[in-house]
């Protein structure tokens, strides 16, 4: 039952965003860009399905983003479940590419099994957790009304383990207003 309602939370907060009046004038140019998207790594271990929304009109400025998404252990002692990233973002251009710069954290529920390497003691952990915290700098390709939108960016990763910053993340969707 957790997992459902842990699942639902960002879907419910994404609707709400979206529903939210705006003080936009008519027509597409009155409009915040929105997205969903489907990433791969980035700013949630594994794969992910977004909702990335501006607060004001237009395409680029201030903005949000949440997601739920998968994660598997593929190695011993890995981490395996469900993931949900917050994001706030920022995005600076004039035209279809951009540069999207963002900061927020990972929460999830996840499982660990598998023998502690320092001290040989089986584990056997679940439960909600703070992933980490996260952060992106890439470049967007966004459309001007609706059409393929498409990220590719660096999106270090901050853990109780250590700073990742090996990551790139990639997605891809559709924008609309």
């Amino acid at each position: 039952m957790k997992n459902i309602v842990f699942l639902k939370l960002p879907f419910l907060y994404c609707w709400l965003l979206a529903a939210l009046p705006s003080k936009a004038q008519s027509g597409l140019e009155g409009r915040a860009a929105k997205a969903i998207y489907v990433e791969v790594a980035g700013s949630s271990p594994g794969l992910s399905l977004n909702y990335d929304t501006r607060f004001r009109a237009g395409l680029t400025g201030l903005g949000v983003r949440a997601g739920v998404g998968v994660m598997g252990g593929f190695s011993e002692g890995a981490l395996s479940g469900y993931t949900a990233p917050f994001l706030l973002n920022y995005v600076l251009g004039k035209g279809r590419i951009a540069l999207e710069i963002g900061a927020g954290v990972a929460v999830g529920y996840a499982t660990r099994t598998g023998t502690n390497p320092l001290t040989g003691v089986q584990v056997n952990e679940e439960g909600f957790l703070l992933l980490g915290s996260t952060g992106n700098l890439g470049l967007r390709l966004q459309p001007a009304k609706t059409g393929l939108q498409g990220r590719l960016y660096w999106s270090p990763f901050l853990t109780g383990d250590g700073l990742s910053l090996a990551r790139i993340g990639l997605s891809l969707g559709v924008g609309f207003r």
